[in-house]
């Protein structure tokens, strides 16, 4: 049995529609991440892991597996706890 880790995520969406981009962020509460609303594209979430790479590994999988469903650009940067800082850029494709 792991241990809960808070995983911040924020994020740059390039090349998306005001209205794509609304439907992920509904989407992305419906997967537990948690909007932060004081930064314009900033999430946490509670995940459950061995360690802190497991725990930022699986919020990033669920978030970009939300927003692989339109055509843009995503930069995310994602951290937990002490350990280092994850970037990641994807290009999703029609």
């Amino acid at each position: 049995m792991g241990q809960i880790y808070n995983v911040l995520i924020t994020a740059e969406f390039k090349g998306i529609s005001e209205e794509a981009k609304k439907e992920i962020y509904e989407r992305l509460e419906e997967h537990d991440l948690e909007r932060i609303p004081t930064l314009a594209s900033a999430w946490e979430m509670k995940c459950e892991a061995g360690d802190e790479t497991d725990a930022k590994d699986q919020a990033i999988q669920i978030f970009v597996n939300v927003c692989r469903t339109y055509p843009f650009e995503l930069r995310l940067v994602a951290h937990a706890g002490t350990s280092q800082i994850i970037r990641r850029k994807k290009t999703f494709e029609p």
